[in-house]
Parts: structure tokens; C-alpha cells; sequence
């Protein structure tokens, strides 16, 4: 380790530093009259006196300047090899008998013959890179392409020698690694796991479907089929609705008539009672398959009541209502209808919400109307338009009142309102909303009701306002919202211009219909869970939330969570509290239908609310189970490595070493600090003027 000396003043302060040790030393040894009365002998003294004493107050005078002592140190780092190992259920079936322990034998020895001046670091992946040595091949997904990325993330700036990926090439999730754009320098070998040979097998590549139906629908299920070298043969194809094969629903006789066969079949059902419903589609085995794991699989589909229906009542045409029904539409629970107000009949009582769109206007006036939609609990979002009449318009809704005329318009750019908080948006940056086009609004002056919420407000020109653009209310039991202004196709054109999808304006429309459209929910106590449907290698999230008697959320009492599975084994979870409200990660569950029941006690009075959800199998590793080696083949010559088959991991050592990317790094690094903290430092100039005072003392102290 070598060490220099900065300063951080100029050099020569340092002649300061001596001049200050000198005047001290002639100050006091040949300036003061004390040491004329000195005899002979102590006189003999005072030259060494006076250069202790020019040595300790020079020193002291010259660590003041604050001087800095730069070390640079210099460390060697083995180089290292990566081997990550596929942890995923195709590698288990890949093993018959003694092959899981002859090739984790193999590993080992690899490890041994890399040598002591190489550091192997070992890790699993399936859905993605793990630091975890040791397999149990029990992952559900393969995702070759983003390993790749998590390994050139991790390795690309270390001293890597090499990375030794052990796979059969097979991935069911994610892109092809081979079109992967990572440009890596470290040379990456494949062990060529699992068996390349087609054996005789018939399977279900696909089972398309609707996550969702409506009672007394029907919905297809579409399913893809084939086979290899089962030419000759007949298979059936059934789907049993609920568990068990007592409820076939479907059944048709298939004939295999090629060596690669394949076909598609759509089956249409018909959506029974509301819940979860189950179904597994199956063929039946032919003689001679080995591998009938890919023979079935199960899916579920969620039953709902029926959509909600979204009336869109307009004074006229106008561009805005074909692109608000495409946008609601889009969200699969909901169901849109455009109608002139001078067609209209009247009835809303079928109604979920009813979009009122210019109007009131001079020729229609509506206030029968929204009394009527009051009545019946109908929630209404009143958008204005150049034929709104706004005396009209405030006499029926108590959100926005407007002085001015609608003849006269404004362009408006939106402006979000950060205090906004009904809902939240997930997936959208808010601030895109403001580079959406101006919208036309009617020229006046705007004041909003107290008790309303604004998402956006009015920027006119350069001037950002407080008028109100959208706004909404909650009564106790009543919901309206007010758009003031037109012209919202133009931001659905923008949104697909600018992103090539309209994915920000599908979801700031799907937001305020969904909070408009359901019904109010006056429970106190309330747990929700993100969907119903979940993945067996997913986390179970459930929230919670309690009101106290104003309306206001609170989590100050402890609440707690039972789930019950089918068997009616009990996971009993006690809520973690957030800022307001509860949530909880279950973890990882198994398979099966599950009912959850929260408590909570609050002034005395105990809350329940409940649900239910299920979890089903993924079944991905099993529909491919014939090893991709061609793949791993163009996968290494992508990245200047090589492939071996599992019987030539005794020689892959030697491959490894002979690569010139295998050397040590010699790293240097500079590192100062104050010469000050140097303790033996310290001790000198201490031992300097303790030695100055031993003397004076030792000779009369004088």
C-alpha cells in the first residue's frame, strides 16, 4: 500500500508552520530573562529545550493546515463462474432414477476442478433468477428471456469468467432468449438437460377463454389439440363442469389421423349459477403414451349477474359519445347504449348509471328526468356541451354553478387536482392527463360546491385556474358527476397518437364509471381482495377498511381474518394496519376454493364481512416435456460459449479454464484522510514536549 502526502493550501504555508516553532522557541528560551539566572549546567540545556519546543509547536502548527495522507491500495480478485441451475418441474421429470444424484454429483465435481483460484456462485431460476444453490425443481414457470436479463444485470461489470446455464431449453413464459437484444461478453455454457426424443404423446396446447360470463350467457371455450406419431388412434374429448368427472357437460370422439396432428375445437356452454364455476377438459390416453399430465387442463370462469347498463342520453350527435361507449365497452362488465334524448321514452329504472351529454338544452328540459333518476338511486354525469342550457343545468345538479352563456366557448387544458383522493389509478401517470388536448367549456365564472371533489381543473391559455373541468358528489345515497366541457374524442385520438393504445383514457373512464355506477356501500366493516381467481404460485392479498359512525375511515381497533379451504382447514391472519385502513399477504396458498370471514369489534359491536376466492393449478410445465436443445445451441453461439450434454460435465472444467476471459482483476482504489487521525502521531509530538517538561523540571524547573 503506497501513501503520499496533499495539502490543502499551497506548500510553502509550511515555512509559516517553521517560522511559528521558531519564534516560539526564541521567545521563551533566549528572549526571557528567567534563563539568565540559569547556572551553566542548565544553560547547556536550552539549545535541545529550545528544538523541542520548535519540533512540538511547529508540528502542532502544521497539522492545523489540515495536510491529507492518500493511500493507494491494490486488490486481487479471483475471477468467478455463475452456474445457474433450471429449478423448474420439466427438469423433474427430465431425472429417472439415479440421474437426479449422478448429475448433482457432476456439479460438484465441476465445482472441485474449477479450483480454490476460482469463486463459484450458484443460483436457481424458473420465473426468474433466485439466490437460492440448491434446487427442488418444483418451479411452475420457465422464463429463459428474463433470466438472461437478470443475469447480464447482476454479472455485465464483475469479474465473471464464465456462466454455466443448466437447462432442457424448454420456457413457457416470456420471449425467446435467443432474439434477446443483451449484448454480454462473458461466454455462456449450456448443460443440455432432459430427453430430445419425440415419444408418442397427445396433449392440450391450448384452453382459450373468458375469465368472466353473465348468467345465462353462453360463452366458447376454445380448445387446441394435437398429437405426435398417434396416427390410427381415436381419442375423446370431454369438459366435466365442478370437480370430479360426474358432470360432463361436453364429449366428442376425435380420430388422429396424422404423425403431427392437429386441430381446434369450439365449445359453447352455457353459464350456469353465479360464482366460481370450475371446468376440466381431458383426452382420453392412446395405447403407448407415456406422458398424460398434458392431457387435461382446468380452467375457471367467474359467473356474474349480469353487466351493468350505462345509458349515454344526448342532445345531439356528437364524436364524444361513440368514443365514451368504445372506452366503457372496453371494461367487459359494463354495457353501453347511446340515445337521443328526443327518441328517449323515459325509463331508466334498468339503469346503472345514465350519462346525460349536452344536456339540459333549450328544446329539452330534464328536470323530470333527474328527479326521476334521483328517485330511483340512479346515479347521473351531466357533460356539457355548446347546447347545454346552464340555467338549466345548475337548477338540476348542486356540484358546479356557472354564470355566463354557452354560446361562447373557451379552450381548457386539464389540470389534475393532487387533493384528489376517491380513488386511486394504477397503471396511469396523472400527468399524461395534461398534455391531452383543450376541450371546448362555456365562457363564464365558475364556483363548486364545498362538499364536492375535483379531479381537474381549468387552465386557460397560460393561466391555471380554480374552476372546476370535472368534479363529483356523494350524497347519502346519491352520486353525480359534472364534465364541463366537450370534446373528449379528441383525447382518446391522443392517447392512441401518443402510446399507440388508449390504455390512459380507457382507465380514467373506466375509474369515474365504476365509482359512479356502483352502488353505495354503507357497511362499516368491509374486506376485499383484488380478484377471485389466483394462480397457486401467487400471493393472497386481502384489504380491509372501517368506518367509524361519521363515514370516516379509522384503524384504531385490531381486526382479524379466517380463511377456510374446502376441506375446511382453517389459516387464521391477524390484519396489518396501514396509514387508515388494514392489509394482509396470506402468502402462498394451496390449491383449492377458499371463504374468508374479517372481524372487528368497534364501540362494543363485533363487524363481519366476508368473501370467497379460489386458487388453481398451473399446469405450463407439463404441456411440453420433449427438451429444446437446438435452442441452447444458438443461445451460446450468441454469447461465444458452448454446449454439453450432462456427460461431458467432466470436461466442461477444462472448457472454462481455457478461456481467456478467466483471469484475475487487480483492483486499485485511493482513499485519503487527515494526517491528523493518525493516533502514533499524536503520540510524538506528545512525547516531544513531555519530554521538554521532564527536562525543565529535571533541572529546577526553571
Amino acid at each position: 500500500m503506497d501513501s503520499t502526502l496533499t495539502f490543502q493550501y499551497p506548500i510553502w504555508f509550511g515555512l509559516f508552520c517553521l517560522l511559528i516553532g521558531l519564534v516560539f522557541a526564541v521567545m521563551l528560551y533566549f528572549r526571557d530573562k528567567t534563563f539568565a539566572e540559569a547556572s551553566s549546567t542548565q544553560r547547556k540545556f536550552i539549545p535541545f529545550l529550545a528544538i523541542l519546543r520548535f519540533l512540538g509547536a511547529s508540528s502542532i502548527a502544521f497539522l492545523l493546515l489540515g495536510p491529507l495522507l492518500k493511500k493507494k491500495e491494490e486488490q486481487v480478485q479471483n475471477p468467478s463462474v455463475v452456474i445457474v441451475q433450471d429449478n423448474t418441474e420439466s427438469i423433474a421429470a427430465a431425472f429417472k432414477g439415479e440421474d437426479s444424484l449422478n448429475y448433482a454429483n457432476g456439479i460438484n465435481q465441476l465445482i472441485e476442478e474449477l479450483g480454490e483460484n476460482i469463486d463459484v456462485k450458484k443460483y436457481i431460476f424458473g420465473e426468474k433468477l433466485m439466490d437460492v444453490e440448491e434446487p427442488d425443481y418444483t418451479g411452475k414457470i420457465t422464463n429463459l428471456s428474463s433470466t438472461i436479463d437478470d443475469i447480464y444485470n447482476r454479472f455485465s461489470y464483475q469479474n465473471i469468467g464464465a456462466i454455466v446455464l443448466a437447462t432442457d431449453g424448454i420456457y413457457n413464459e416470456g420471449s425467446n432468449p435467443v432474439y434477446s437484444n443483451i449484448k454480454m461478453d462473458i461466454p455462456l455454457y449450456a448443460i443440455a438437460l432432459g430427453d430430445t426424443t419425440p415419444t408418442r404423446d397427445l396433449k392440450l396446447d391450448r384452453v382459450l377463454h373468458n375469465s368472466i360470463a353473465y348468467r345465462g350467457d353462453k360463452f366458447t371455450i376454445r380448445v387446441d389439440l394435437s398429437s405426435f406419431n398417434c396416427q390410427g388412434n381415436n381419442t375423446v374429448l370431454n369438459v366435466y363442469s365442478g370437480k370430479g368427472t360426474s358432470n360432463r357437460v361436453y364429449t366428442k370422439s376425435i380420430k388422429l389421423n396424422k404423425e403431427r396432428f392437429f386441430t381446434s375445437e369450439d365449445i359453447i356452454l352455457e353459464a350456469g349459477q353465479v360464482g366460481i364455476r370450475q371446468f376440466t377438459v381431458s383426452l382420453g390416453k392412446v395405447e403407448g403414451e407415456k406422458n398424460t399430465s398434458n392431457n387435461y387442463q382446468t380452467i375457471y370462469v367467474e359467473v356474474l349477474e349480469g353487466k351493468q347498463k350505462i345509458m349515454i342520453l344526448a342532445n345531439n350527435p356528437h364524436p364524444d359519445l361513440s368514443a365514451l361507449k368504445q372506452s366503457i365497452e372496453f371494461n367487459k362488465n359494463y354495457e353501453a347504449k347511446i340515445q337521443m334524448i328526443s327518441k328517449f321514452d323515459g325509463n331508466v329504472s334498468d339503469q346503472n348509471l345514465v350519462i346525460l351529454h349536452g344536456l339540459p338544452s333549450t328544446k329539452h328540459d330534464v328536470s323530470s328526468l333527474v328527479k326521476s333518476l334521483k328517485t330511483k338511486n340512479v346515479p347521473a354525469l351531466f357533460i356539457m356541451s355548446s347546447s347545454t342550457n346552464l340555467n338549466g343545468l345548475n337548477a338540476v345538479q348542486d356540484i358546479v354553478e356557472i354564470k355566463g352563456a354557452s354560446s361562447s366557448m373557451n379552450d381548457v387544458v386539464p389540470i389534475v387536482n393532487s387533493d384528489f383522493n376517491l380513488f386511486t389509478f394504477d397503471g396511469i401517470d396523472l400527468e399524461k392527463i395534461e398534455e391531452f388536448p383543450p376541450l371546448k367549456t362555456p365562457f363564464g365564472e365558475y364556483s363548486v360546491s364545498p362538499t364536492a371533489q375535483v379531479f381537474m381543473n381549468q387552465k386557460i391559455g397560460t393561466v391555471e385556474t380554480a374552476y372546476p373541468l370535472f368534479a363529483l358528489k356523494q350524497s347519502t345515497s346519491y352520486k353525480t358527476g359534472v364534465l364541463c366541457g366537450e370534446g373528449i374524442w379528441r383525447w382518446r385520438m391522443f392517447d392512441y397518437q401518443k402510446h399507440e393504445n388508449q390504455d390512459n383514457f380507457n382507465e380514467i373512464v373506466s375509474k369515474f364509471i365504476q365509482y359512479l355506477a356502483v352502488k353505495n356501500d354503507k357497511r362499516q366493516f368491509r374486506v376485499s381482495i383484488a380478484k377471485n381467481i389466483f394462480n397457486e404460485n401467487e400471493n393472497i392479498l386481502l384489504d380491509g377498511e372501517l368506518y367509524n359512525d361519521s363515514y370516516e375511515l379509522i384503524n384504531e381497533p385490531e381486526a382479524r381474518i379466517k380463511l377456510v379451504d374446502s376441506e375446511g382447514k382453517e389459516f387464521p391472519y391477524v390484519f396489518n394496519k396501514t396509514a387508515s385502513a388494514y392489509t394482509l399477504d396470506a402468502g402462498i396458498l394451496p390449491i383449492g376454493d377458499y371463504r374468508f370471514t374479517g372481524r372487528t369489534v368497534y364501540n362494543g359491536k363485533e363487524l363481519k364481512s366476508s368473501g370467497n376466492f379460489t386458487i388453481k393449478e398451473l399446469q405450463l410445465e407439463s404441456m411440453q416435456t420433449t427438451a429444446d436443445h437446438n435452442l441452447l445451441k444458438v443461445l451460446v453461439s450468441n454469447y461465444n460459449g458452448e454446449m454439453v450434454p450432462v456427460s461431458g460435465l467432466s470436461d466442461l472444467a477444462t472448457k472454462i479454464k481455457s478461456n481467456k476471459s478467466l483471469t484475475p482483476t487487480l483492483y486499485t482504489s485511493y482513499r485519503s484522510e487527515p494526517i491528523i487521525n493518525l493516533k502514533w502521531l499524536f503520540f510524538v509530538i506528545m512525547a516531544l514536549l513531555a519530554s521538554e517538561w521532564f527536562i525543565r523540571k529535571y533541572n529546577g524547573a526553571y
